[in-house]
């Protein structure tokens, strides 16, 4: 496939994923807030909750058996300190949630609409911008920020986890790292996309 295909290809990927993303966080904002200002009643979990997955470290849960399959080409076991739980969305800490989950999707718009502004700016005939490097830079701040959003959540959840629940030791369950990695990766790439802009503006000069 020619470059210029694969570009084409891309645009249009970005493009759609940019505005269905819009759409999901609008969805989600009318919903959030809907259900945190008609939220009455928190008996039953319903969808009106915000669910998170936390594991137990209690020292009284444990893991049942390890059990195998019948060629015991693989072993399965279930965990009894996994737990799911919910948060009313009328809560002072139900906004917060709101608020956080409503940050990583505008940080996940903002580097669609980024990489379809990079897109926009790639000419095969003269790839190296300097416009293009600076947009690199904010891709890579917004993975290192989204991260560094993920250790503070992180920390801040489990302290309310534990006033709420302090007998169980739930602590959230989070990925946290491939946002700095990424952002690593990104900035390496605008290290030598910026020399990549050094070479071309000389070779232009000497021309």
């Amino acid at each position: 496939m020619k470059p210029t295909h694969i570009i084409a290809a891309l645009k249009v990927l970005t493009t759609i994923g940019f505005y269905f993303l819009l759409i999901i966080t609008a969805v989600f904002l009318f919903f959030s807030l809907m259900n945190a200002i008609g939220n009455k009643s928190f008996n039953t979990p319903t969808i009106k909750s915000y669910s998170y997955k936390v594991m137990s470290f209690s020292e009284s849960k444990g893991t049942t058996e390890v059990k195998y399959s019948d060629s015991k080409q693989l072993r399965y076991q279930l965990l009894q300190n996994e737990y799911y739980v919910q948060i009313d969305p009328s809560t002072p800490f139900g906004y917060y949630t709101m608020f956080i989950t409503l940050i990583h999707l505008l940080l996940g718009i903002f580097t669609l609409w980024t990489f379809r502004k990079i897109l926009k700016e790639i000419q095969l005939q003269a790839p190296f911008t300097g416009k293009i490097v600076r947009l690199l830079k904010y891709v890579a701040a917004v993975f290192v920020t989204a991260d560094f959003i993920k250790v503070i959540n992180y920390i801040i959840f489990n302290q309310y986890l534990q006033q709420q629940i302090p007998t169980l030791g739930f602590k959230l369950e989070s990925e946290i790292g491939s946002g700095f990695i990424i952002g690593a990766i990104t900035w390496i790439i605008v290290v030598i996309y910026q020399r990549g802009v050094e070479l071309q503006t000389e070779n232009n000069l000497t021309v």
